[in-house]
């Protein structure tokens, strides 16, 4: 009544070794060829890729309290949720006037390590992936005294959209308030 049935072992085992290395080389192609996603935003009529990772919220724009003696740059701080997050206008900081105040702007929430702030974008376009293959080096020239903030370019559709270190951004020293450098300057 009973047929005893067998298992082949040493046939199980071997598929399982070969669907091991199967996904082990399939993981190792998919870190080749791994995209990285990017907040894509505008301001100054251009186009600029944020690290996605380091994107926490975007935002409308909430009322701006400005606070005297800061930097141009640092354009007020606002209330998010009971903490307080200076607002950072980029476009100074890349070499371009301060931008026009208006309801359509956007705050994008950003941090890096213990660096948060929030970055007044004139409006948000979406999320895009894209392989470090796509990326191109800026010309020669470009971003003069601002190249170490661009990781470079990507070309696409005609349209060039400028990739930002936000990291080495948030490290400038021009965003680190020094409140007792500044008292002491002012006695």
């Amino acid at each position: 009544m009973h047929e005893k049935q067998g298992y082949e072992i040493d046939k199980i085992l071997q598929e399982m070794r070969n669907d091991y290395w199967r996904n082990l080389e399939a993981g190792a192609e998919k870190n080749e060829d791994s995209t990285c996603e990017y907040l894509i935003v505008c301001f100054d009529g251009k186009r600029y890729g944020l690290p996605a990772v380091n994107c926490r919220e975007v935002l409308k724009l909430p009322r701006l309290v400005r606070v005297p003696r800061l930097p141009d740059h640092l354009r007020g701080i606002c209330n998010l949720r009971g903490e307080i997050v200076a607002v950072t206008d980029l476009c100074p900081l890349l070499g371009y006037n301060l931008q026009l105040i208006q309801d359509h702007c956007r705050l994008v929430v950003v941090e890096e390590q213990a660096i948060k702030t929030a970055l007044l974008v004139e409006f948000v376009e979406g999320l895009g992936s894209i392989s470090p293959d796509q990326i191109e080096p800026l010309a020669e020239g470009a971003g003069t005294g601002v190249r170490d903030l661009l990781v470079g370019k990507v070309v696409q559709d005609e349209e060039v959209l400028i990739l930002l270190d936000l990291g080495r951004l948030l490290r400038r020293p021009e965003l680190v308030v020094d409140q007792k450098a500044k008292a002491e300057t002012n006695s």
